[in-house]
């Protein structure tokens, strides 16, 4: 039985960090360091803003996920496909993307060289962790796109385009299998069907695998209590190692961060302060209060140790539709009658119909795998250039004034080629 699957953890380091894992072997030894990501002044701020973006989304979905409830999600692979949607945006739409996103002070062609660099660069950073980035925009058969829109994206995200027939029942399993594909079977689907007036799908997938610095020994694994947030337990098995890390403790909370292979990635484990720990002050509660200083504050102070780490194995997945979330973070217009994606099509009514984020976690003794994916869907809400009326049948036509909606002249049309009653 596999009790820790039940287990509610609130790992914040699930929300900042990417994860991963291999499975053989008790250290990984650096023969290869990997290289650095090199960011400009620009893209470092950009970092900033995802990092806020990332806590504000966190907050958002820990506060109406309830305590009994395990939550894990990528807001990076949310961020890649909204800063995708992004381009099509324009007016007080793409502000909205802008505030939402924190890359209010950036030009586009800033975030998008920054997401350019990530999705070329990070998953060269560590040749001991395997990290795939990818991207798709898939359009319904026939729908006009702007060639602009289609080029930005392609070269910036290296996004796979594809037309195809959403009508036609293999669609939804096409991006379905590439979804499973790109995260190794991880995510098997991210959607379930497509509706008669969707338009596109833009989707970001992300796997993650990695190492332990310094790997756990699964001998010394075993069944353990992990005591819930109503002091009930459950029994779960526990890994112990004798590792390096680095850690911070206040009143406030105590930081942990685990290294994987060559100090490229880490794990952030943050659990409430010996001053709140006994107060009846929840997980939540400590979640609720972390903002982009705080956490700056909390990973300047770390600083190196060694020490007896015992924590729980653990695997699970998260889905959730981010429509509410991310209309209280300010992106609400784009999910309305009042969304200006015209830089996707200039005439066409468009709005997002969801946005569905889904992901997979498993920590062992070895390390962590990773798995996000996140869904944008496009729907016309008035179909635009998809109607093209033909007036081959007999007709009522009238003539009037606009403003007040006076009939001046009214008739029918039978047969066009009468020159006479």
């Amino acid at each position: 039985m596999n009790v820790y699957r039940k287990t509610p953890l609130y790992l914040l380091c699930s929300f900042i960090v990417c994860f991963a894992s291999c499975k053989k072997g008790n250290k990984v030894t650096p023969q290869n360091p990997g290289k650095n990501l090199v960011l400009t002044s620009f893209e470092q701020q950009k970092v900033t803003a995802d990092n806020a973006f990332t806590l504000r989304l966190f907050k958002n979905l820990d506060s109406t996920n309830g305590i009994f409830s395990n939550l894990f999600a990528s807001p990076l692979s949310v961020s890649f496909a909204l800063g995708m949607t992004s381009n099509g945006a324009a007016g007080t739409t793409l502000t909205a993307f802008k505030n939402t996103l924190n890359f209010s002070g950036l030009t586009q062609d800033q975030v998008n060289a920054y997401y350019n660099n990530l999705v070329t660069n990070l998953p060269q950073l560590d040749p001991n962790t395997t990290l795939n980035i990818a991207n798709s925009i898939w359009y319904r058969q026939g729908f006009s796109v702007q060639p602009a829109f289609l080029k930005t994206d392609s070269t910036n995200f290296n996004a796979q385009i594809k037309a195809l027939d959403f009508s036609s029942p293999p669609a939804v399993g096409t991006i379905n299998n590439w979804v499973n594909d790109k995260t190794n079977g991880k995510i098997p689907k991210i959607l379930d069907n497509i509706p008669g007036n969707a338009v596109m799908y833009l989707v970001n997938a992300m796997y993650f695998k990695s190492s332990w610095k310094e790997k756990f020994d699964p001998a010394k694994t075993k069944p353990q209590p992990f005591y819930l947030a109503d002091n009930s337990n459950v029994l779960a098995n526990f890994m112990t190692g004798n590792i390096d890390f680095n850690y911070y403790v206040s009143d406030k909370a105590n930081v942990y961060e685990l290294p994987y292979s060559n100090n490229k990635y880490s794990m952030v484990i943050i659990t409430p302060g010996s001053s709140i720990a006994g107060s009846g002050t929840t997980l939540s509660q400590l979640a609720a209060g972390l903002d982009s200083l705080q956490w700056e504050s909390w990973m300047s102070k770390l600083q190196p140790t060694k020490g007896t780490v015992t924590m729980p194995k653990f695997a699970f997945s998260y889905g959730n539709l981010l429509n509410s979330a991310l209309t209280d973070l300010g992106l609400g217009i784009a999910f309305s009658d009042g969304a200006d994606f015209s830089l996707i099509n200039p005439t066409a009514k468009l709005q997002i119909s969801q946005v569905v984020h889904k992901a997979f976690v498993e920590v062992d003794e070895s390390g962590t795998t990773a798995a996000a994916a996140t869904s944008v869907g496009i729907i016309a809400t008035v179909a635009g250039p998809q109607y093209n009326p033909t007036f081959n049948h007999p007709f009522i036509f009238a003539i009037r004034e606009m403003s007040s909606g006076l009939i001046l002249f009214i008739g029918t049309m039978n047969n066009p080629l009468l020159t006479g009653n």
